[in-house]
């Protein structure tokens, strides 16, 4: 199959994998369990495509699908399933109010199209409609088996990575590795090269609540430190190091030095030359890395100070 057929081959596959919309959108158990159908029906009958939850806010997602490229009449509709939507709020006994409660009044919307032009898009926008046109990855999304079930298992990876993809994952980061990497920061007195250090967890301030690791220090020297989880590692999550360095010679010598040491039980150590530094990455494998936190973490900004000082930035 090289096209999409109906809106419901392009729903269904949706429907399995929210994350291609966007990686905080997850289908609601409590509608799937209330209907075999992937439908929600709301007031006046009206049926809805595809309703799901972003993990980071908990409000709804309004997802509609339209085989062919943008009308103006989807843009009506979706804004009249909006309005439906917010009188349900005060239907106590609904199923989306157990779901979502007061949270009901601000959902988001979402169009996903075959394309769209210009004024289909400014429109959109707008009336803060997200607009997703699937034009472009249309065959590969259909027609290409092997894509599919890189897909499928990359989907499966998600839902079981350490620590598990959910709405509280944020909660784990910021105690577990967050504050440790903060407390490491202070123990080295250098708060003041994490540009957001004062923005995480401490009790007093309001978190980021990232549900990933995606985090760079260093920004304004002639080095730079970062930590994030790579989600594209061959098909899999790692969770990645990286030395941005300025010259080839010094991430040769950091290399060699973090092979012969293996310190850490890494998966990958490579060098990526970029148009102005030399990136070194580091990879682990997620399990061991939220086993052994502070021992990692510890190793890989020791490394990175070695450098750094040694080079008076």
């Amino acid at each position: 199959m090289e096209t999409i057929s109906s809106e419901f081959d392009l729903q269904t596959f949706i429907a399995q994998n929210p994350w291609l919309l966007n990686v905080n959108y997850q289908n609601i158990p409590e509608l799937q369990d209330a209907s075999s159908e992937m439908e929600v029906y709301i007031d006046g009958g009206k049926r809805l495509d595809l309703i799901l939850k972003d993990a980071l806010t908990g409000f709804p997602v309004i997802v509609e699908f339209k085989k062919g490229d943008l009308l103006r009449d989807n843009i009506g509709h979706i804004l009249e399933y909006r309005a439906r939507i917010i009188s349900q709020i005060n239907l106590d006994e609904g199923i989306l109010f157990r779901v979502f409660g007061n949270k009901l009044s601000a959902p988001k919307l979402v169009l996903v199209v075959r394309s769209s032009d210009q004024y289909g898009k400014i429109a959109c926008h707008l009336q803060n409609i997200e607009l997703i046109e699937y034009g472009t990855f249309e065959k590969k999304i259909t027609g290409d088996v092997q894509y599919q079930k890189s897909v499928e298992d990359f989907s499966i990876t998600l839902k079981k990575a350490a620590p598990p993809i959910n709405n509280d994952r944020w909660k784990y980061l910021e105690v577990h590795v967050l504050s440790v990497l903060k407390e490491l920061f202070k123990k080295n007195g250098i708060e003041d090269r994490w540009p957001y250090y004062r923005y995480y967890y401490t009790g007093d301030y309001w978190p980021l609540r990232k549900i990933f690791i995606n985090d760079w220090f260093f920004k304004d020297d002639k080095m730079s430190f970062g930590i994030y989880e790579d989600l594209l590692f061959k098909n899999d999550l790692a969770v990645c190091f990286s030395y941005c360095l300025p010259s080839n010679e010094i991430a040769e010598e950091l290399k060699t030095s973090i092979e012969i040491e293996k310190t850490t039980d890494f998966l990958e150590c490579l060098i990526k030359p970029d148009e102005a530094y030399f990136l070194l990455d580091i990879r682990y494998d997620p399990e061991f890395f939220y086993s052994d936190v502070k021992n990692v973490l510890e190793y890989n900004l020791k490394k990175f100070l070695e450098i750094y000082r040694e080079l008076g930035c």
